[in-house]
């Protein structure tokens, strides 16, 4: 992904909009059901994103929204694409010596894809994501750091190692860890057991916590694959029960495709699996009816709260206009994926993954 001229136009328009992204989430609360994010949560998430540059509204960015638990509270997430204003931010703030931790290394793998002629940048492109973990104590966590391969590169049976382990050396390097030989063994079984027909979409890793390589797996599409796929890999948990979630989502044409998260380590795949429900080919769609078999399917085998799914009903409902010095910026709202998380053959928590998209309108247009 590179900058475009919409997005970087966007930025300028941002940038006299709000002082920080906690600002302008202020300003897009009526954008926001309290059922989903309120309170003490609400005033955490704005205080967290007050440290994020109003400009990173410019890329996709959104929520992560738990369905399984009364308390109205999310986890926040932000895209970065180098060459753009936002990423001139963190890299000048992440070069600086003495900096903080958490800044230093969003640059230092900014600064490698910057490189026409890395080999990070030919599998990751410029993109990043952030997610920031909203702690209940206030405590301020550093953000995971996401890198995504792109198109086919990283597709099962491509026989592309180096490109793997490129992308791993990077988040290892950025956090200061050392190699782990171990380690590295588990995510190649990960990838050389991958169908040829998937790809691995997602590597990263969050600092803060315990150290665990965060990988995606996607498009796949029935529970023979999945569920030999997970055999083959060597998933601990009980295979069998997730195939019994996909043939029962299938049935009720719930996805289009799905996505397997997993967290390796020097100890190979932990025991909790991530299963992504994506409604669509096109990642940013905010047209809610593709989703309601998703979500009504999720309601039959009470997985979420209904209130939360309700609401989650409600998310893509049109869009909204922001008023800016340098005119009009369209909002708009959608849901990228669900998540089921999977440990033995319990299946549960569920999370919602929504989004937000600004653009600001091309001179002329209305």
């Amino acid at each position: 992904m590179s900058l475009n001229p919409d997005w970087a136009r966007t930025e300028r328009c941002l940038a006299p909009v709000a002082e920080s992204m906690g600002h302008l989430l202020a300003r897009l609360r009526p954008h926001i059901s309290p059922r989903v994010l309120d309170g003490p949560a609400l005033w955490r998430l704005l205080d967290r994103a007050a440290q994020v540059p109003v400009t990173t509204a410019a890329f996709p960015f959104g929520l992560e929204v738990p369905l399984h638990v009364p308390e109205p509270r999310a986890n926040f997430g932000v895209s970065l694409v180098g060459g753009s204003l936002t990423a001139k931010y963190f890299q000048n703030a992440g070069n600086v010596e003495g900096t903080d931790p958490s800044l230093a290394r969003l640059a230092s793998i900014l600064d490698k894809t910057d490189r026409e002629t890395s080999i990070l940048r030919r599998v990751v492109g410029r993109k990043m994501g952030l997610e920031f973990e909203i702690d209940e104590d206030a405590a301020r966590t550093d953000p995971g750091m996401f890198l995504y391969p792109e198109g086919d590169v990283l597709t099962g049976g491509a026989g592309r190692f180096r490109e793997l382990d490129t992308v791993h050396d990077a988040l290892i390097s950025a956090c200061g860890w050392s190699h782990d030989p171990a380690e590295r063994r588990a995510l190649d079984c990960l990838y050389e057991t991958l169908p040829s027909n998937r790809r691995i979409r997602r590597v990263g890793t969050c600092p803060s916590r315990e150290r665990v390589i965060r990988t995606v797996a996607t498009d796949f599409t029935t529970a023979d694959e999945v569920t030999s796929y997970l055999e083959r890999a060597g998933w601990t948990g009980d295979a069998s029960a997730v195939g019994e979630m996909v043939s029962f989502l299938d049935e009720r044409g719930a996805f289009v495709y799905l996505g397997l998260h997993f967290q390796v380590s020097a100890n190979g795949l932990g025991p909790e699996l991530g299963l992504s429900v994506y409604v669509h080919e096109t990642d940013w769609l905010k047209d809610i009816s593709h989703w309601a078999p998703a979500i009504e399917a999720i309601g039959e085998r009470e997985l979420a709260l209904s209130g939360k799914l309700e609401e989650l009903l409600k998310w893509s409902n049109g869009t909204a206009t922001l008023l800016s010095e340098a005119g009009p910026i369209m909002l708009v709202r959608g849901i990228h994926h669900i998540k089921l998380s999977i440990v033995g053959d319990r299946v549960g928590p569920v999370n919602a993954y929504v989004f937000f998209l600004a653009m600001s309108m091309r001179p002329g247009k209305r």
